[in-house]
């Protein structure tokens, strides 16, 4: 199992990328036990131009670990980032430790 949250510098604000990679039996695990369904908070997030699709409230593990370039969310604030990667890793660790 890999997690990888990452913050980074964008003209926006920052931007966090989360990335979860399984192996193949880990990936069995989840599946058996049930895939769950993480929260992405959005308090300080940027939403985009008007007229945009609201930024999604929450992803199923599954669908993020087959996400090859992983999650990405921009917020004004490294505080409101900071927050966010906290929320998910907590969310990811807990969700992970049974596999």
């Amino acid at each position: 199992m890999e997690i990888d949250i990452a913050n980074e510098q964008v003209p926006e604000g920052v931007a966090v990328r989360v990335r979860v990679r399984l192996s193949g039996r880990e990936t069995n695990r989840l599946f058996l036990s049930g895939d769950t369904l993480l929260q992405l908070p959005l308090d300080g997030a940027l939403t985009g131009s008007v007229g945009s699709p609201l930024p999604r409230t929450s992803i199923f593990l599954s669908e993020l670990v087959g996400l090859a370039d992983g999650l990405s969310r921009v917020f004004a604030e490294g505080a409101a980032a900071d927050a966010f990667a906290d929320v998910v890793r907590r969310q990811l660790d807990t969700a992970l430790e049974a596999l």
